[in-house]
C-alpha cells in the first residue's frame, strides 16, 4: 500500500463516472515506483483484471513508462461505444502485440532476444485518452501516470501472425489511414515518437517481472501513437488502417 488515497478516488471516478475536482498534495505519487502501484491499488479497488496494457517514450532514448488497463475496457473491433461514457476523448492510432507464450516473474531480467522471441501476434490497435482529473491536462506527471497513463479505453483489430507481418515492414513510419466520418485526421508526419516500438516491449516484460507479475499471452500490449493525440468533440466513426496488418472501426455514439 501506498498511503496514498488516490487509489480509492480514482476507482470511484471510475465507479461514479465523476471527475476529482482537487487533487490534494498528499495524493500526487512521490515517485514512479509509487505510481506504478497506484495503478495496481486502483485495479484492486475496481475488482478489475488486466487485459491489456499501454507503454510508450518520449524519445528512442527515453525511459519507458507503462500502465495497466482494466479487461473491462479492451474492445474488439468493429466497437461501439457511448460517447458520454468518457469525460474527454483524444484518439491515438497505434500497433499491439501480444507474446506467444506466458513470461514469468523471475530474478533475472529478461533479454531484448528472448522477449522478441515471444512476440506472436500483432493488431492496429485505437486508444481512447481520457483522465479522470477536472485539471488535465495541467496535472503533475505522476498523477496522471497513476491514473493508468490517462486511457480511457483500447480497441484492438484482429491479431495478425508477427513472423508474417514484420519481416520487412516499417515499424519506424508505417503507411495507414485514420478518419473521422471519413475525413483524414491523420498528420502529414507520422512516427512514435519511442522509434521503433519493439524496443519498449523488454522494459514492459522487466516492469513486470519486477513486481512479480507474469505476462500473461492473453494481454494486448500497445505501444504509443503514430498520428499523436486527436480530439473528437462528439459522436462519430472513426476508422483506422495500418498497412500489413489490418483495420478497425470504433463508432462512438
Amino acid at each position: 500500500m501506498t498511503g496514498s488515497t488516490l487509489a480509492a478516488k480514482l476507482a470511484d471516478a471510475r465507479r461514479r463516472h465523476q471527475l476529482i475536482d482537487t487533487l490534494a498534495p498528499a495524493d500526487i505519487p512521490a515517485d514512479a515506483p509509487t505510481a506504478y502501484a497506484i495503478q495496481h491499488e486502483m485495479l484492486r479497488e475496481s475488482d478489475a483484471r488486466i487485459g491489456a496494457w499501454k507503454i510508450g517514450a518520449r524519445a528512442p532514448d527515453a525511459l519507458a513508462t507503462g500502465a495497466p488497463i482494466d479487461a473491462a475496457l479492451v474492445h474488439v473491433s468493429p466497437a461501439r461505444l457511448p460517447f458520454q461514457s468518457f469525460f474527454r476523448v483524444l484518439v491515438e492510432l497505434e500497433v499491439a502485440f501480444r507474446f506467444s507464450y506466458a513470461l514469468p516473474a523471475r530474478p533475472d531480467p529478461y533479454t531484448r532476444e528472448e522477449v522478441f522471441d515471444a512476440i506472436g501476434g500483432i493488431a492496429v490497435a485505437l486508444e481512447v485518452v481520457d483522465s479522470r482529473f477536472a485539471q488535465w491536462p495541467n496535472l503533475d506527471p505522476l498523477a496522471q501516470l497513476a491514473d493508468s497513463q490517462n486511457n480511457g479505453a483500447l480497441v484492438v483489430s484482429g491479431m495478425e501472425p508477427y513472423d508474417v507481418v514484420a519481416p520487412g515492414f516499417d515499424f519506424l513510419t508505417p503507411r495507414l489511414e485514420f478518419t473521422l466520418d471519413g475525413v483524414s485526421i491523420a498528420p502529414a508526419a507520422l512516427g512514435n515518437p519511442a522509434g521503433d516500438p519493439r524496443e519498449l516491449l523488454p522494459w514492459l516484460v522487466n516492469h513486470c517481472s519486477r513486481m512479480g507479475l507474469t505476462v500473461e499471452p492473453f494481454w494486448t500490449i500497445t505501444t504509443g501513437s503514430y498520428t499523436g493525440a486527436y480530439r473528437v468533440d462528439g459522436p462519430g466513426m472513426l476508422h483506422g488502417a495500418i498497412d500489413r496488418i489490418g483495420e478497425l472501426e470504433l463508432v462512438l455514439a
